[in-house]
């Protein structure tokens, strides 16, 4: 049996805040599909934990492009329904900012279960609850339903493991309007020290995160990616049943965008296309060997980049902190303004390579027993950067002792949003 905990908000409102620099965004502009450059497909029909009735599918039928909107689409078929899930799960991850889509849900009356989320990015490694939830937007749920007031009422809610078991925390608004009519902005502002939801500017849902080891709340201080899906049925409909689905199909989801604002503490983290394409020999080979290197096969489990001290445009000082690294391994860390493409990178000291021709600084670091190693970046030896630039990076951590080799786990990069 899961040990619930539930946490109370410590803080009960906050403003919406004033829109900042956009930093990324998902228009849904070209194209017939979503763009496989950000995002990928799950696929299957075993429920996925909620006792979900529907089997997702990759199918123009269930998910398509069309007019600047993703469209996803619940169907009925013969022995059951179909319907899609879309993520960018390592290939595009954010920690804290100010989320903004634009929605237009189905009637989810009755069985139809919209949602528009986030998961931590180590999902693949530590599974969940482990890796944390944040949900912007849940509807169809079954006490909406007995109330009447299933295209009207809307959720936020945070998950996350706590001391051992699972704990949640969530909220709820009834709008005044059905919202399956039109479209409807929601927003997410996540900072370090809370995380809100806002629906057309109404506050939703509130959490105070500021002291994350009170409640081991430490998942929602880690890059996220996002999620799109439209479930039928399950725990959160309360419908268990292929009978109980009444609701109108087929039905479609509609986003017309997504949208990341950079409000101050924003960390992007685009991840998907590793700096370090294919097999190069002497990538990464500390010696200066000609081995096999583990860039082409990584997946970029296992260690986490952030950026500490200064991040101002004039900055040389900025350190670059590895955390879950192996303790004892070497790691190697470098910088450089755009990805190699299938280049042959340019020999560093000892014969590194990989780096690509914008290489700014690279260090050969021993994490300690925590798997923490810090290296000091200087960024004034190539002119500094501008406001808005970003700054990629990518990590090493050798998995065995062998010196050159397959034996390095190479993440697939992290990209830091340069601000004043």
């Amino acid at each position: 049996m899961k040990r619930l905990l539930t946490i109370l908000a410590l803080a009960t409102f906050v403003s919406a805040p004033t829109q900042a620099a956009q930093v990324w965004s998902e228009e849904f502009n070209f194209g017939d599909a979503p763009d496989p450059n950000t995002w990928s497909y799950d696929l299957g029909s075993w429920g996925w934990g909620n006792q979900e009735l529907q089997n997702y599918t990759s199918s123009q039928d269930n998910v398509r492009v069309e007019g600047g909107h993703l469209v996803i689409t619940a169907r009925q078929v013969p022995g059951g329904f179909t319907s899609a899930r879309i993520k960018t799960q390592d290939k595009f991850t954010f920690q804290y900012g100010t989320v903004e889509a634009r929605i237009k849900v189905p009637d989810v009356a009755n069985g139809l279960w919209p949602a528009f989320w986030t998961l931590g990015n180590n999902f693949s490694s530590v599974g969940w609850p482990h890796c944390g939830e944040i949900d912007v937007l849940e509807m169809g749920s079954g006490s909406a339903i007995g109330s009447g007031v299933q295209n009207r009422k809307v959720y936020s809610t945070a998950h996350w493991q706590a001391q051992g078991g699972y704990a949640n925390y969530g909220q709820s608004l009834i709008a005044s309007q059905d919202l399956s009519q039109d479209f409807h902005i929601w927003r997410m502002e996540w900072t370090p020290n809370y995380i809100a939801t806002f629906l057309d500017g109404q506050q939703i849902w509130v959490i105070d995160i500021s002291n994350p080891s009170s409640f081991s709340g430490e998942e929602f201080h880690k890059p996220h990616f996002f999620l799109l899906n439209l479930a039928v049925g399950g725990t959160f409909t309360g419908i268990f049943n292929q009978n109980g689905i009444t609701a109108d199909l087929p039905a479609e989801y509609r986003i017309d965008y997504v949208r990341l604002y950079d409000n101050g503490h924003t960390i992007l983290s685009p991840i998907g296309t590793p700096y370090c394409l294919g097999d190069i020999p002497s990538c990464p080979c500390g010696n200066g060997g000609h081995g096999v290197s583990g860039c082409g096969s990584s997946t970029g489990n296992g260690a986490t980049l952030d950026a500490l001290g200064s991040e101002s445009v004039s900055a040389d000082n900025l350190t670059l902190r590895l955390r879950g690294g192996l303790p004892g391994q070497p790691c190697l860390f470098f910088q450089g303004v755009n990805r190699v493409n299938n280049g042959a990178g340019v020999p560093l000291g000892d014969g590194l390579r990989c780096a690509g021709s914008n290489v700014v600084r690279l260090q050969v670091l021993t994490p300690d027993a925590q798997g923490e190693a810090n290296t000091t970046i200087s960024v004034a030896s190539k002119g500094g950067v501008s406001i808005g630039n970003l700054r990629h990076y990518q990590v090493w951590y050798r998995d065995n002792g062998i010196s050159c080799g397959s034996g390095f786990n190479t993440t697939n990069g992290y990209s830091l949003l340069w601000t004043p």
